[in-house]
């Protein structure tokens, strides 16, 4: 009887042996799960240049076009030192954006990204100021953006509009988030002064990006003005931060 049962254990074995046991179907074990694909993050800090961003501006009509938008690096203002990207234009239209933008690359391609971002920027607007069309400050509003095809201003035929889904002025939209505005810490529209700010994007970012075939992405911050006059900024730094979903 012992015998017997040492006859069938035996057997067994080899029947799981032949069919592979606990690996694949020839015998091979099975592997092991793919690593998860890393958080990828970029820091952008303009006192070192432009870094190859580049400038627009968008929401107008032919005949509110602005004329003097400006994109450039400048000298950061009295007491701050080092260097900025300067921003600046004048709202005719009750509703102008102006922007900058640049491709990132390193992201693993097709992969999906919920992306989470930091502006650092230096203002000189007081809270709690009147304007024409909205306030100074609260009226300007501060929009992180994402696409996988590059974000343009496009023509639609009365208008000119970005291509992608940022939202408008308050709102945000599929492509962009709303991360606050432009007013700084002085209240009741008391007396100018330069202050640093900083405007983060919400915990979890409703932004979500598919990097394309070539592992890039999109990535732009702009100022949406509903303040019919003129507005500026510097930005110092932006913080980017892409995690796999």
């Amino acid at each position: 009887m012992l015998a017997h049962k040492i006859t069938s254990l035996a057997a067994t074995a080899l029947l799981l042996s032949a069919c592979g046991g606990s690996g694949g179907a020839s015998g091979v074990p099975n592997p092991p799960p793919a690593p998860p694909r890393p958080v990828v993050e970029k820091t952008f800090d303009f006192a070192q240049g432009s870094g190859g961003w580049l400038a627009g501006y968008a929401d107008y009509s032919p005949s509110t076009a602005p004329n003097d938008v400006v994109s450039e690096i400048r000298a950061l203002p009295v007491p701050f030192g080092g260097f900025g990207y300067y921003n600046a234009g004048t709202n005719r239209s009750d509703d102008l954006f102006i922007y900058v933008k640049t491709k990132i690359g390193g992201l693993a391609a097709g992969t999906n990204y919920r992306v989470g971002a930091t502006v650092e920027f230096l203002t000189d607007v007081p809270a709690g100021c009147s304007g024409v069309g909205g306030a100074p400050g609260e009226s300007v509003w501060v929009v992180v953006a994402t696409s996988s095809s590059e974000p343009q201003t496009q023509f639609n035929g009365l208008e000119y509009r970005m291509n992608i889904e940022r939202g408008n002025q308050s709102q945000s939209g599929r492509d962009g988030v709303v991360v606050g505005n432009i007013a700084n810490t002085v209240q009741d529209c008391g007396p100018r002064r330069w202050e640093t700010k900083s405007l983060s994007t919400p915990i979890p970012s409703p932004l979500i990006i598919r990097a394309d075939d070539r592992g890039e992405a999109w990535f732009l911050v702009g100022i949406d003005s509903g303040f019919e006059s003129f507005s500026r900024v510097y930005y110092q730094r932006f913080i980017g931060r892409f995690e796999p979903v």
